[in-house]
């Protein structure tokens, strides 16, 4: 590769990484440890997530979500426990 190639895509993650980093400061704190579990376990940089669902039982929250990776894989998390430690399941080609 050309040095002007490399230089131009370490200079495009290193933004990348800035606007991920401003981006982060408003996310609640169960979010930022769930991306942070999934690109630990699953090599998953979260894109976004949807069917979003935050309830309230007793004094814990429970959360459940599909995340969608960067990488187009998706899987169900949930916290079912008021803690930031999310179980992780693969969605695969099924509808889940």
């Amino acid at each position: 590769m050309k040095p002007s190639i490399v230089f131009s895509v370490l200079q495009g993650l290193a933004v990348a990484a800035m606007i991920n980093s401003a981006l982060a400061d408003d996310l609640p704190d169960w979010q930022v440890a769930l991306q942070s579990q999934l690109l630990n376990e699953k090599q998953c940089n979260l894109n976004y997530l949807t069917n979003l669902k935050i309830q309230k039982l007793g004094a814990i929250n429970s959360i459940q979500a599909r995340a969608h990776c960067m990488n187009g894989e998706a899987y169900d998390v949930n916290s079912m426990h008021g803690t930031h430690i999310f179980e992780i399941r693969e969605c695969g080609n099924i509808v889940c």
